[in-house]
């Protein structure tokens, strides 16, 4: 980890000998001095705690994307002139020009992501005075204060006193443009005051920024159906994501490492379509087709996973117009493919489900309107194909009811058989099934789904369309619509002959795991990822840096729809056979 130590005067940093090129200078007629700095990795430390430092005072610390932190300094005013002083921030990194540093909160930004921005804290309020921490106690010390959700200081006065000013602040992995930030990539903070003008004494700080193991960051679609990740044949892991809670684009994120670091590729064949309100994904050879569903319009896209023909990926198809529609309460789809290389999607309007098929030669069907003559509306579809083609699609109601049936690859539709009486009626709860799993031998496709009363049951649907009785999968109540998702917070997927599934427990907000090798038996659960603010989490079976199955998933520590919370976890599944 590179430290580098500043003060007043020293020449080895004067000469750029520490690297970074970074020296102290002077302003000629300057009325402020910059003294000292000091950041706290403590974000929820006091105002005027002496802890939570993150390195000593005037050392630039190595910081981490997408964890706030908070920097202190000390100024003394030679002059006071009658407007007062008003100080700032200032940053630069790669080739950019000095920008300031505003306000756009985090995780929730409101209405931009820059990629440094001062936040909001809970650790103090706004105006709060501080107290000396830094510099020299012989100093003639004034109050300054902490400012919280705001990037410029109160006008101050003072002369031949010293003021100390602290700022919350955060630097982010992916960022609105879409923007992206390296590891190791260096970042420049300087104090400048209402004019601009950079302040005595202290040199820009160079910040270097790196990405803990698994962090991917951006945001998290909205979707009941699976997003990935995928894996190709070179073990990369591909998965789909916003950059962030304002900046809402479909990407492609992809690791080489299993897991441990994410970019995004081919940004350049970004999709163009956005507002990200309903996506599903199905995997075909090495395509993955998504079906992405926006307020009166549904778009068809597809990605490429890269081989070692055609490199690291790419987009093959860039928002396909399929359908128009009256806006649905709730936007939600899914989507399967059978064995011919047919697509089935299915997708929300304002009252009904609509079902269109893709041939496989590329050309989409007309749009079958399911339950036309009967009620209730219907929302929150997931669909996958099974034995000889037959596609098994469960869907809700707004009465409470939950829906499961067969669409056979003539076209015909199964009777529509009534799982549930419970799900509830609220559009929250809209989004009540888990992704379904098919069992190819025997045509049986198992459906979880998440009742009113916060609890998860399972049962299992025939390929006769007969339903097994209801179980219980767990003890403990699962949460859904987290931030404004309208989904069940769980994920399901099947490895051999057991079934994995992965849930959000409503009180915590931690990930917990159960499974369940014959029918109606389930593990106790045991928790996979704690001390979080769980929100989505979307996963598959996949392979680990030896070859080993793993359960690999994506999950939102607590990004409150926001920014900054995507994270990977492999739960490991057995040595490989």
């Amino acid at each position: 980890m590179k430290v580098v130590r500043f003060g007043i005067g020293l020449t080895l940093l004067s000469q750029g000998i520490l690297g970074y090129g970074v020296a102290t200078h002077s302003v000629e007629g300057a009325d402020l001095l910059w003294n000292a700095f000091r950041f706290r990795s403590n974000f929820n430390a006091p105002l005027n705690a002496d802890f939570g430092w993150a390195a000593e005072e005037n050392e630039a610390p190595a910081l981490t994307y997408d964890k706030p932190f908070r920097i202190r300094i000390q100024v003394t005013a030679l002059k006071s002139p009658p407007e007062g002083h008003i100080l700032g921030l200032e940053y630069r990194w790669g080739k950019h020009d000095w920008m300031p540093v505003g306000f756009s909160d985090f995780p929730y930004p409101g209405y931009a992501s820059p990629i440094l921005s001062v936040v909001s804290t809970q650790a103090y309020a706004h105006g709060e005075e501080t107290e000396q921490r830094l510099g020299s106690p012989e100093v003639n010390f004034e109050e300054g204060a902490g400012l919280n959700g705001r990037s410029l200081t109160p006008v101050w006065r003072g002369q031949g006193e010293t003021f100390e000013w602290e700022w919350p602040l955060v630097i982010r992995r992916f960022s609105d443009g879409p923007t992206f930030g390296e590891d190791g990539t260096v970042f420049y903070l300087r104090v400048v005051d209402a004019t601009g003008r950079p302040l005595s004494n202290l040199g820009p700080i160079p910040l270097s920024l790196t990405a803990p193991s698994g962090h991917l960051g951006g945001t998290f679609v909205e979707t009941p159906g699976r997003l990935g990740p995928y894996q190709g044949e070179k073990g990369d892991l591909y998965f789909f994501m916003e950059p962030s809670e304002t900046d809402n684009r479909l990407m492609a994120v992809k690791s080489s490492d299993f897991g441990r670091s994410w970019r995004e590729v081919d940004g350049s064949g970004r999709p163009m379509a956005d507002d990200l309100e309903g996506v599903a994904s199905v995997r075909t050879g090495s395509t993955i087709h998504l079906i992405h569903q926006v307020s009166e319009a549904v778009f068809y896209h597809a990605f490429e996973i890269g081989s070692s023909q055609t490199g690291s990926g790419s987009w093959l198809v860039d928002s396909q117009s399929i359908a128009m529609h009256e806006a649905p309460p709730t936007q939600a789809t899914g989507i399967t493919a059978r064995s011919d290389g047919s697509l089935v999607a299915v997708y929300c309007g304002a009252r009904r489900l609509y079902l269109q098929v893709r041939s496989p030669d590329g050309n989409w069907g007309p749009a079958l309107e399911l339950d036309t003559d009967q009620t209730p509306s219907l929302s929150g579809p997931v669909l996958v194909s099974g034995k000889d083609d037959a596609v098994t699609l469960a869907y809700t109601g707004r009465d409470g009811r939950g829906f499961i049936r067969h669409v056979f690859p003539d076209g015909n539709l199964g009777e529509r058989v009534v799982f549930s009486a419970k799900l509830g009626t609220l559009d929250a709860e809209n989004g009540a099934i888990l992704p379904l799993v098919p069992f190819s031998d025997s045509g049986e496709t198992v459906v979880v789904y998440r009742e009113q009363s916060g609890y998860l049951y399972e049962r299992r649907f025939s390929s006769s369309g007969v339903l097994s009785d209801p179980v219980l999968v767990t003890p403990l109540t699962v949460i859904t619509d987290a931030v404004d998702s309208e989904q069940v917070g769980a994920d399901m997927v099947l490895h051999g002959d057991v079934i994995h599934l992965l849930f959000i427990e409503s009180e915590s907000r931690s990930i917990f795991h159960t499974q369940s090798g014959q029918p109606g038996v389930w593990s106790a659960p045991t928790p996979v990822v704690e001390g979080i603010q769980g929100s989505w989490v979307r996963g598959s079976v996949h392979q680990d840096t030896n070859g080993n199955p793993v359960y690999g998933f994506i999950y939102d520590a607590g990004s409150n729809g926001g920014s900054g919370f995507n994270r990977y976890f492999a739960l490991p599944l057995g040595d490989r056979d």
